[in-house]
């Protein structure tokens, strides 16, 4: 992590752990109750970048991801995978383009794996590709309220989500923001790291800061996966609902695992879908964990944990792939098979299944 941009948020008594993500302020149990409405902000500059550059970038992320990168403008950011050659998800990025280089932004765990891995199918192509997370320091920004705060202290406004657009404030000229979904308005920022902690400043004069952990919970809260080193390769792009959260192109050309995602997408139904569950316990569980759940007449379930965290109030929200026609003949209640307490599948903002 770029190590002004670490002093400053030490300053602001911002606990880091061992990636650089805040992990706790002053008042952590009020820093998750602010996640509600916001405004909110914390730094998520330990997250990997890659600056794609070269004549031949656009043609070759286009045979790499799953999204359309021809659709990725200086005005207009996408969210696209990389995947293995099974379908499987390598990495999710947060794609933007700044000054005709496209960026792409993952979780840190991955950054040098896919680094390798993109750099070995490079071969002769005119392309580029830099690791510049130490450049541009990236925080998020979210509240029912956020946008105005956008357009008031930074000069600018975003009405649709993966708008990208540059500051007009003086002296923030080279600060990138972009509108990414979210369950209220949310807002991702890049920036060299001067105008970073101008830009922080700023905001943070309405606004209060939170831990990179709770933040989560705004992922969570509307379906969309986070992949690390842990889940890399694990899952099909279907079961982590890529394909329900804009993620996946099936216009497009081929990618690797293109054949295997377009295949489970014409044939029917994926056998295996990511579900958001609210349990009643307050437990800890990592990516790749095994949440197990048992139904009425003690049947077992056993779903892949893909993100979690302490929710608002009490209890556990997390993300958890399982098999959809499993689960349908769950007998009633499902509760958790090591202690008991409820565990509740809550709706999504988007349909598991498609209407007939």
């Amino acid at each position: 992590m770029n190590t002004e941009w670490q002093n400053f948020l030490q300053q602001q008594h911002a606990q880091l752990d061992e990636q650089g993500a805040i992990k706790q302020l002053e008042f952590p149990e009020l820093e998750r109750m602010l996640i509600k409405h916001g405004p909110v902000m914390t730094s998520l500059a330990h997250h990997a970048l890659l600056k794609v550059s070269g004549e031949e970038a656009q043609s070759f992320l286009q045979g790499q991801l799953s999204n359309d990168i021809k659709l990725v403008t200086e005005e207009s950011a996408q969210y696209s995978a990389y995947c293995d050659p099974k379908g499987n998800v390598l990495a999710l990025f947060l794609i933007f383009m700044h000054q005709g280089d496209y960026y792409l932004s993952f979780d840190a765990s991955l950054a040098d794996s896919i680094q390798k891995r993109l750099q070995m199918f490079v071969m002769r192509s005119k392309v580029t590709i830099s690791a510049v997370a130490d450049e541009w320091i990236r925080f998020g920004f979210a509240g029912q309220f956020a946008d105005l705060d956008v357009q008031r202290r930074l000069d600018t406004k975003l009405k649709k989500e993966m708008t990208v657009t540059l500051s007009k404030e003086p002296g923030l000229e080279q600060t990138i923001i972009i509108k990414v979904p979210g369950p209220f308005h949310r807002y991702e920022i890049f920036a060299p790291v001067n105008q970073a902690i101008d830009t922080w400043t700023k905001l943070r004069l309405n606004g209060d800061i939170t831990n990179a952990y709770d933040w989560r919970l705004l992922n969570i809260a509307i379906g969309r996966a986070e992949v690390n080193a842990a889940l890399s390769g694990q899952h099909l792009a279907q079961s982590l609902n890529l394909d329900k959260t804009d993620v996946i192109n099936f216009k497009k050309g081929c990618y690797p695992g293109q054949e295997v995602i377009a295949r489970t997408h014409y044939r029917g139904k994926a056998a295996k879908r990511m579900l958001r569950i609210h349990l009643d316990n307050l437990l800890s569980f990592q990516p790749a964990d095994t949440l197990e759940l048992i139904d009425n007449n003690e049947k077992t379930y056993k779903l892949d944990v893909v993100m979690s965290n302490p929710d608002i109030f009490e209890g556990t929200l997390c993300l958890a792939i399982g098999t959809l026609k499993s689960l349908d003949l769950a007998e009633g209640d499902l509760k958790l098979a090591s202690t008991g307490g409820l565990a509740k599948i809550e709706p999504l903002p988007y349909l598991l299944v498609d209407e007939a």
